[in-house]
């Protein structure tokens, strides 16, 4: 699932991408259900086999299709569940539900006819709403029988929300070609929300098929479901929909699209192979790019799996459906994944690279699902990374196979491993396989640590075993688990068995004991050289790495696979492991010579490196006298090691700043990528200090003059991706901390655009000339791009000037801002993003938006409008990040003051907390960090000289 839980990065790349899902709590009081352990509190017994669920719909819209004694926005169901007992001398049935009513429940013995249940309504059945659980007691004497099946039939009424972020049934809108609202209602269910759709069997390991039954009403056209429709009857003022029956699946894997006027706006045209782009009418055309990259995409799959999907089951389509209002990014259902328009439509004159690259990234994340999720499904969420994982990997090793010139390969060192290193760096972080219980742990567990690391891990796992043997072991593990649910030891058994057949064999590894750790482990180490120049005797020590210097040592080891280069024996492309490190030390013998190494070639490792100060010295020398003479990836890894180990107190920030140097005349993306995040996490902390900050910008104008002179400050048609998005990242953050060029530049691009409107901004160069326009702007100025925004016809551009008005200095617009995100003007979805762009789009903004929160019921509006408890969390939380030290002393104060109006304060009160030791952080680093960027380069001089006195010291021996 490319679900996005909205991580809120910089100011620099906060972005709409959406991977991870929405976090959420449920006010629930957790009271003691049965004698189950705790853990297992929220869990069904494994008493039952769901076999298969028919499921009937009947929605209300709006009052044209609401008869009387029904309530618009809800929906009619009857769902009759065939289930087969596993265990004997059973007394009750439970199931998993959250709909509005439950209205009549039967159970039947299928064999005999026999009802099984009480015949008192009031007590033939339970409502256990703390747990979601429907309880259905069989009436005295009556017992189930091992491998006999029943049928349970239950009635009810459940509700088509107000918005996706409620998931379940939900209700959205478009607008058609005269303004009129369209409305829509669609399901999303992954993880814990099909049983807002009927009651169920709502756990991943739980497999049914399943025959969907949709009762349209007439004038809405064709629903969409995750197979074809197979009968089609009016009746009356509703069109009954027939679909044919799904795969063995999980029940999350459910997807229904019922529309008043939703189409297929691209189709490939192979029967046996059919593909289509569906989107609301007014899209037509934008489905081109999806529809370039998805059939390809399919084809590479199933080669590289071995599995073809479109055996996977008879009739099995493939659907992408371009949702307006989803609360992810996309989700994976078997037959007809959904995405938000941003993730799936592309306007060639309207949507930038980056987002036409998540177009292509995405669709191969949702496809590779197909197998690794909907094929084999984890047991429990305690190891979504089985499908996470798997699908976060092939999202870049997928779109990689059939679009070379995008580097998806190279980039996913920077966007997923990197990523990976920055998430699991805390001393609470999670391992890949991580006890969940409730709906609001399950979904806490959709975290960059189940899909960068999870992916991360499976790289390395790939560079460990051959790639050959690693597409073996895939298919063993699809062939031996399919429709089926998968644990880890399931995964580790095919790899065992593949290199088993292939006489894998790498420094004496247990493979299963080197997943298992892996797996099983948080965090991760930091490899430390220490290179002795006269013998060539490295001396290799691993510790986990903390990016908090004061967090205390602990002693965790890993199976650590090793790769390294040296200055006098370069080879970049050898990336086979020969050596696992497996205890806290080890020493490796190399030439005897003066000369640097670098580990983790390529970084395909998930482990950052330390080296001696004088083999760092040896590495910034050469970076400084010839960068290119070090690999691209490596030279991300050395930007992104050194920003970590001079924050981790690893080293210090003379050193690192020295070795930095050379991106004043490297201009590569892969070294910029990783720099401009580390540059931004340091200036974040010298916002309360503008003398500091303001000579600090003044030296990073310095590092970015190369690199702005390359990107250039206007978009040549048919450059390489990573051009494009390499003038994305550095021209937004160089116009955000005042480059003057930048600033002057898109200030002017922004005069002629308002100018002459129909003459538009290049789409590469919006983000940067949108946002430094307004920043410099008018209120008039500001209003165009808004009208601008709410007439746009492609949701990435309509998120781009989104983006753009929230760098407003003006007090008009900022209000007008405000006001926007607690009225339907802004999607549900984006409206936390929409904060977050006001406040770092401009940080004068945050004061404003103090005064908005603490006015009227002013929390309350901003609490409904956000929809989701966790939300309103990251609003406090984001908020106190950008005040000064008299904002956060004025929101500690409301916040103390209010604590009835704002049950969340204490959230408020730690970010608050956590924003002043970041600005303490500053104060205490400032004067070295400055005295280490203004002092770097005259560094090189004594590093020059050490070399030079071992070597005629090597000379004289």
């Amino acid at each position: 699932m490319a679900l996005f839980r909205f991580v809120f990065i910089s100011a620099l790349l906060v972005l709409a991408k959406s991977e991870f899902p929405i976090d959420y709590s449920l006010d629930l009081d957790i009271e003691s259900f049965d004698t189950r352990n705790d853990d297992q509190a929220y869990r069904l017994p494994e008493d039952l086999d769901p076999e298969h669920a028919d499921i009937e719909i009947t929605p209300y819209f709006d009052s044209d299709t609401t008869p009387p004694g029904k309530e618009q926005f809800t929906f009619d169901g009857i769902a009759t569940l065939r289930i087969r007992a596993v265990k004997d001398n059973l007394t009750s049935v439970i199931v998993q539900e959250n709909v509005r009513e439950i209205q009549t429940v039967t159970l039947m013995d299928i064999d005999t006819g026999e009802f099984l249940h009480y015949g008192n309504e009031t007590t033939s059945f339970e409502r256990i709403r703390e747990y979601h659980f429907l309880k259905v007691n069989l009436k005295d004497g009556a017992t189930l029988r091992i491998g006999r099946l029943y049928k349970l039939h239950v009635v009810y009424i459940g509700n088509i929300n107000e918005t996706p972020l409620s998931r379940g049934m939900f209700r959205g809108y478009y607008r058609d070609q005269n303004n009129y609202v369209r409305w829509y209602s669609a399901t999303h269910l992954q993880p814990t929300h099909s049983r807002q759709l009927f009651p169920s069997f709502d756990e991943p390991g739980f497999k049914s098929t399943f025959n969907i039954v949709v009762n349209r009403p007439i004038r809405f056209t064709e629903t969409y479901s995750n197979m074809p429709l197979v009968n089609v009857t009016t009746i009356g003022d509703r069109v009954k929909e027939v679909f044919q029956t799904t795969p063995r699946m999980s029940a999350y894997l459910i997807s229904i699209h019922i529309s008043d006027g939703f189409t297929v706006i691209a189709e490939y045209n192979n029967p046996q192979k059919p593909y289509r782009i569906i989107a609301r009418p007014t899209a037509s055309g934008q489905g081109r790019y999806a529809m370039a990259v998805g059939p390809p995409l399919t084809e590479w799959f199933d080669n590289y799996f071995g599995i073809n999907y479109y055996d996977m089951a008879d009739g099995l389509k493939n659907d992408q459906l371009a949702s307006p209002f989803w609360a992810s990014g996309a989700t994976e259902n078997w037959g007809l994944v959904t995405y938000r328009e941003l993730r799936l439509l592309n306007d060639e004159n309207e949507t930038n690279a980056l987002d036409r690259m998540y177009i292509g990234t995405i669709t191969a994340h949702e496809l590779a699902h197909k197998w690794f999720g909907n094929l084999i499904t984890c047991r429990w969420w305690d190891n979504v990374w089985i499908n996470e994982g798997f699908a976060s990997y092939f999202e870049y090793f997928g779109m990689d196979g059939i679009a070379k010139s995008m580097d998806l390969e190279d980039q996913f060192i920077i966007m997923y491993l990197q990523s990976a290193l920055s998430a699991d760096a805390s001393p609470n972080t999670r391992a890949l396989r991580h006890t969940v219980n409730s709906p609001t742990q399950v979904t806490g567990h959709f975290t960059g640590i189940s899909y960068s690391k999870g992916a991360s891990f499976l790289l390395m796992l790939k560079h460990m075993v051959t790639e050959e043997t690693f597409k073996k072991a895939l298919h063993l593990f699809l062939i031996d688990r399919a429709y089926q649910y998968a644990t880890p030891e399931d995964l580790f058994l095919a790899f065992q068995n593949a290199t088993d057949q292939d006489n894998i064999v790498i420094d004496g590894l247990d493979i299963i004991s080197f997943m298992t750790t892996w797996v099983d482990q948080p965090g991760y180490p930091l490899l430390n050289v220490d290179v002795n120049m006269n013998t060539g005797l490295m001396n290799l020590t691993q510790e986990r790495f903390y990016i908090n210097e004061n967090t205390a040592p602990t002693n965790e080891t890993w199976p650590l696979p090793l790769t390294f280069t040296s200055g006098k024996d370069l080879n970049w492309d050898n990336l086979n492991v020969s050596r696992v490190m497996t205890s806290r030390t080890a020493q490796i013998q190399k030439e005897p010579g003066h000369d640097w190494v670098i580990f983790n070639v390529q970084q395909r490792g998930i482990y950052r490196v330390n080296y001696d100060t004088h083999t760092w010295e040896m590495i910034a020398s050469t970076l400084n006298s010839n960068h290119n003479a070090i690999h691209h990836i490596n030279r991300a890894q050395i930007v992104d090691d050194i920003f970590a180990l001079m924050r981790s107190g690893k080293i210090t920030f003379q050193l690192g700043f020295h070795v930095l140097e050379f991106l004043k005349k490297d201009t590569s993306y892969y070294s910029w990528y990783p720099a401009l995040t580390g540059f931004n996490w340091i200036r974040n902390r010298f916002l309360h200090m503008p003398d500091v900050l303001a000579e600090f910008d003044a030296i990073l104008y310095k590092y970015l003059d190369a690199v702005i002179t390359n990107v250039l400050y206007f978009a040549p048609s048919n450059e390489l991706l990573t051009n494009s998005l390499n003038r994305i990242f550095v021209l937004s953050f160089a116009c955000n901390i005042g480059h003057p060029g930048c600033v002057a530049d898109a200030v002017e691009q922004f005069r002629r655009f308002n100018a002459q409107p129909s003459v538009p901004v290049h789409p590469n160069l919006r983000r940067h000339v949108f946002c430094t326009g307004l920043r410099e702007g008018t209120y008039e100025n500001w209003q165009a791009i808004n009208n601008r925004m709410r007439n746009s016809n492609n949701q990435a551009d309509e998120l781009a000037m989104l983006r753009a008005l929230g760098c407003t200095n003006d007090y008009r617009a900022v209000e007008d801002f405000m006001n926007m995100v607690v009225s339907d003007d802004i999607k549900a979805q984006d409206k936390v993003n929409a904060i977050t762009w006001l406040l770092a789009g401009n940080r004068n903004n945050s004061a404003s938006f103090l005064e908005f929160l603490k006015a009227g019921d002013n929390v309350q509006k901003i609490r409904q409008a956000v929809i989701l408890p966790a939300s309103f969390n990251t609003v406090l939380s984001t908020l106190a990040s950008y005040l000064d030290v008299e904002g956060l002393n004025e929101m500690e104060r409301w916040l103390n003051e209010n604590q009835q109006a704002v049950p969340e304060f204490n959230v408020g009160l730690s970010a608050i907390n956590s924003a002043r030791a970041n600005q303490q952080w500053g104060t205490d680093k400032a004067r070295n960090i400055l005295e280490a960027v203004r002092d770097s380069s005259s560094v090189l001089v004594p590093s020059i000289m050490l070399v030079l006195s071992t070597m005629i010291a090597l000379m004289l021996k």
